[in-house]
């Protein structure tokens, strides 16, 4: 599907008068909104990929007020699109005409349990919050992604977010315990329990993370929480080259005792936009290098020995020539700085020119193939375009995104976008990789899944998708072709 297409896609705005006045007395007078510059912000994506439209945006203050606007709606076959935060890149929570769910009210953190690690949230509580919480109770919670001051944990909980610490603790999927959820029929499944152990039949929770809002709406969440660290040891490293980050992935795991919490790959081109864009960042070394590593180690001790413990393994690095330079950071704030750089990349990369980015994953031996025949392929598709591969390296996560050639314009640019998607996605499908490692699909990707996907995997999605939602009701138009 086009991008054009994509901001063109719009249904009918119309609803029965006596479902719009079932919904505004189910929520309440400030439980709702038909006013344009209120739900403006709700019916774009950042990305600019898409451009919704809805006749009312509805904002339960609970679980109850949820599940009775939902039974509403499929009373009257009017289908909902539940919205979190609205950050996500493939427009999986813009409404096209449907009536829009947002879960902003729903914002009580409920409970936290330090003896159990556990906290129980309700899905509008902001992810930063959320981190809060858990240190002020002595405890971590390590989902940590570029939009966690404005993400919803029920958005995190539906697109499986991923972030920088997955190679130590997972993705959303493995830091959740259970899930309250509202059904497509109005139903309300309470599987709220803090068990680590429970084999009871079928693991219901897994349906609903990764699901996007297809298949009912996450209303609250129990979450694990992790020892509080005392000490983290934060490095900017130059590397050899790429295969030099699958060298430094191992030392640093055997080094560390598997402490190593974060390693993120950058490339020279990276560096000099975040410094182009960025006034406050700064290059950390003092020679140019085509490849860098962000390396950061977490313990659970303040005796100074997780920094003595990155020193050693990076002077290891150093003597085996796997790295060429390193600064570790001092104090906090030079810890920030160097994090500011990975930001800085990321919020700036769309200035460099018209931008066509990638989520991809392969197996973490893989990256470094990968990238170098990503990276010629698309130079053959599109001359002088410029990647700037980074990403999650320690978890096979690459966002190879591509700028325009200098000169190009952007709709010339934007109009080879689907060769390009093409060229990235069938190398990363011979890895046996995937094409959404960590942003999900929603309507951007839904080439995709029809062209990678299986057809007994697509049938046993829709066997889902029909036993939960036979009507058709929920986020329609998103995740499945």
């Amino acid at each position: 599907m086009s991008i054009t297409a994509l901001r063109n896609t719009t249904r009918s705005p119309g609803l029965p008068p006596a479902l719009v006045e079932a919904l505004k007395a189910i929520v309440g007078e400030k439980g709702w909104s038909d006013d344009a510059m209120t739900l403006e912000p709700h019916l774009k994506d950042w990305v600019g990929y898409a451009q919704g439209s809805t006749p009312l945006m509805v904002m339960p203050k609970n679980t109850d007020e949820v599940a009775a606007v939902v039974k509403a709606c499929a009373a009257a076959g009017v289908p909902v699109v539940p919205q979190g935060g609205n950050t996500g890149s493939v427009a999986g929570g813009v409404p096209h005409g449907e009536v829009l769910l947002s879960l902003k009210r729903m914002n009580r953190i409920r409970e936290v349990d330090a003896a159990d690690y556990t906290m129980t949230v309700e899905a509008g509580v902001i992810l930063a919050e959320v981190q809060v919480a858990a240190l002020e109770a002595g405890r971590f919670f390590p989902l940590s992604i570029g939009s966690e001051g404005s993400c919803t944990i029920g958005g995190n909980v539906s697109t499986n977010a991923g972030g920088t610490a997955v190679l130590r603790f997972g993705n959303m999927r493995d830091l959740v315990l259970g899930l309250e959820v509202v059904l497509p029929d109005g139903r309300i499944w309470n599987g709220l329990r803090r068990l680590r152990k429970d084999n009871t039949g079928y693991a219901l929770k897994h349906l609903f993370m990764g699901a996007e809002g297809t298949l009912g709406v996450v209303t609250a969440i129990v979450l694990r929480l992790f020892p509080k660290p005392l000490e983290v040891a934060t490095a900017f490293v130059a590397i050899r080259d790429l295969d030099a980050s699958i060298e430094l992935l191992a030392l640093l795991r055997a080094a560390t005792g598997d402490a190593l919490s974060s390693i993120e790959v950058l490339p020279r081109i990276g560096i000099d936009i975040a410094m182009q864009f960025d006034p406050e960042v700064g290059d950390p070394l003092e020679g140019k290098h085509e490849w860098y590593a962000i390396v950061e180690v977490s313990g659970t001790k303040a005796d100074g020995q997780t920094n003595a413990t990155l020193e050693a393994a990076l002077a290891d690095a150093m003597e085996q020539g796997i790295v060429l330079d390193a600064a570790i950071a001092a104090s906090t704030a030079q810890a920030k700085a160097i994090w500011r750089i990975r930001k800085a990349l990321v919020l700036n990369l769309a200035k460099v020119g018209a931008e066509v980015k990638h989520d991809v994953s392969v197996p973490v031996s893989k990256q470094p193939d990968f990238v170098r025949r990503a990276t010629a392929a698309v130079e053959k598709t599109v001359p002088g375009t410029r990647t700037v591969a980074y990403g999650h390296f320690g978890d096979g996560n690459i966002h190879f995104n591509l700028a325009a050639p200098e000169g190009m314009d952007a709709p010339s640019f934007m109009a080879r976008a689907a060769d390009l998607h093409r060229a990235v996605y069938d190398i990363a499908a011979e890895y046996g990789g995937s094409f959404a490692a960590e942003h999900g699909v929603g309507i951007v990707k839904l080439d995709e899944m029809a062209r990678y996907r299986s057809e007994v995997e697509l049938d046993l999605m829709r066997g889902f998708k029909t036993l939960l939602d036979p009507k058709g009701l929920f986020n329609p138009g998103k995740v499945l072709p």
